[in-house]
């Protein structure tokens, strides 16, 4: 019986924590709030001027990633939900992946798109596959943000920027 205890317990304390985890993260993303400026280097051979907004909303619930890239404005809504911290992505491509946290390791949060929940399948669509958010903690005034195109053909191209607080 106190075998059994143990383990119930040490099974809380596990799910507990786990659960903490991602709203954790989640908070820890809320200290991007501010402007954001850099140059956004693709694989193509591709560069933009590359310029982020981040502002927390709905009553702390969401964070709101406003982009522009070379013109063309984007949002990226942050929430955490149903113990899942997810990223929907309102993109230029006319399409909406929504990304799940994969991993968050010494503050680089890497995302995967839910090809199911988005309604997407790279075997017909170009979308946004992954991003990678490095909060670079040696340094709050700097992050690194990276993110795949993929669709049909493979790999489309992959961005990366280190950014700047403005």
């Amino acid at each position: 019986m106190k075998k059994i205890f143990l383990l119930l317990c040490t099974a809380l304390i596990t799910a507990t924590s786990f659960g903490n985890t991602k709203t954790e993260d989640f908070e820890k993303l809320k200290s991007l709030e501010g402007k954001w400026m850099g140059t956004l280097e693709r694989t193509d051979g591709t560069s933009d001027k590359f310029e982020l907004n981040y502002s927390v909303t709905s009553n702390g619930s969401a964070i709101l990633e406003e982009s522009d890239t070379g013109g063309i404005e984007m949002l990226t809504i942050f929430n955490h939900q149903n113990n899942e911290l997810l990223l929907t992505h309102y993109c230029g491509l006319q399409n909406k992946p929504v990304s799940v946290l994969e991993s968050n390791t010494n503050g680089t949060y890497v995302f995967v798109t839910d090809s199911k929940r988005s309604g997407l399948s790279t075997d017909k669509d170009a979308f946004v596959t992954s991003w990678k958010l490095d909060l670079m903690p040696e340094d709050p005034n700097k992050i690194s943000y990276q993110y795949t195109v993929s669709g049909p053909e493979g790999v489309v191209f992959v961005a990366t920027a280190v950014m700047t607080r403005a």
